[in-house]
């Protein structure tokens, strides 16, 4: 029993729940925008800007949901560095939706795909150069065995398990904070149970009056001390309407990196701080070579293009390989939406 025909291009994300495939579903794909990184090595620079015909040769489309959800749901870019850091939230959404709407039925999702054979921009979740840009995290969280989610068609808060087994005495935690990082609103389901295979909703989200024009939602799913699951979603009051986060000022975020040789391989353990009042969204970090700058390739990351308030810290592991160093020692680097550099 298998299904399939796509769609093979971002929605909104109510779609991926009102639009739960009832089998296994063989193709879903989207556009899976490159970091700039990648760009630099598909295209020439004076072909990026503004985006003109050598921008098909690598499968994008000037027209259609992709640009048009940047532009309406981001405003217009004014570069096309802004417009690729505009570009990893829709990646994010899309490829997270694709998974997260598969809770309904549990029947499985197949990607059109996962990795491309020539510099592309579209159906992806690492790119030609065996980098993981924000597509590849939404699909990895949306795809964890045990998580927690934010059914964007009802407003339930879900609990899904797929293949975890029985986990009992989980505690689900539901956050609305406004664009500064203040907490409006915030509810507790305890003593949830989730069976395998199973989905369950233990708490609606309430949107408070006095709610900024873009506000986030962040969920946790926990068993005592232990975080199993973390979500973070932005919500506009106007449905499908971001443009409020372009007037996020930047924030200087502090990071302090732990790296240990273990034979063929290093292992990293990236402590981010923000020490500032404001958010810091889509934080990414990567791995590069301490002294040529030029990234480290394959690079397996535990998570990525996260989100940080105020006085909040997170730490991500990631793990190298020493042949891949070209004899240099690893050093991380902080990108971020509005990250200072």
């Amino acid at each position: 029993m298998v299904t399939g025909h796509g769609p093979y291009r971002n929605e909104p994300q109510k779609y991926y729940f009102t639009n739960a495939p009832p089998k296994l579903h063989s193709e879903m794909g989207s556009p899976n925008v490159v970091t700039m990184d990648s760009l630099r090595l598909t295209m020439p620079e004076s072909a990026m800007w503004p985006q003109g015909n050598i921008w098909p040769m690598h499968d994008f489309g000037l027209t259609g949901a992709f640009p048009a959800a940047i532009a309406q749901g981001y405003g217009t870019a004014n570069d096309i560095a802004g417009w690729v850091s505009l570009a990893q939230f829709v990646d994010y959404d899309a490829y997270r939706g694709m998974f997260v709407g598969q809770s309904k039925n549990r029947m499985g999702l197949l990607l059109w795909m996962s990795h491309c054979s020539w510099p592309s921009l579209l159906w992806q979740t690492y790119d030609y150069f065996f980098d993981p840009d924000a597509g590849y995290f939404g699909a990895k969280k949306g795809a964890e065995s045990l998580h927690i989610q934010w059914n964007a068609a009802t407003d339930a808060v879900e609990v899904v398990n797929y293949n975890a087994g029985h986990v009992p005495g989980l505690s689900a935690h539901a956050e609305i904070l406004n664009m500064d990082g203040a907490l409006q609103w915030e509810k507790t389901a305890a003593a949830v149970d989730s069976a395998e295979d199973s989905t369950a909703s233990p708490a609606t989200l309430e949107y408070p009056p006095g709610l900024t024009p873009v506000h986030f939602i962040r969920l946790t799913l926990s068993r005592g001390a232990q975080v199993v699951s973390s979500n973070f979603y932005l919500r506009g009051v106007k449905e499908g309407d971001y443009t409020a986060i372009r007037t996020v000022p930047k924030v200087n975020l502090e990071a302090n990196t732990k790296m240990e040789r273990q034979g063929a391989k290093w292992l990293l353990t990236t402590e981010l701080r923000n020490p500032s009042k404001q958010p810091a969204l889509m934080v990414h970090v990567k791995v590069v070579r301490e002294n040529g700058g030029d990234r480290i390739l394959p690079a397996l990351y535990d998570d990525n293009y996260v989100a940080l308030m105020p006085g909040e810290k997170r730490i991500i592991h990631t793990e190298v390989k020493h042949a891949d160093t070209r004899g240099e020692r690893p050093r991380v680097v902080v990108e971020g939406f509005n990250t200072a550099q």
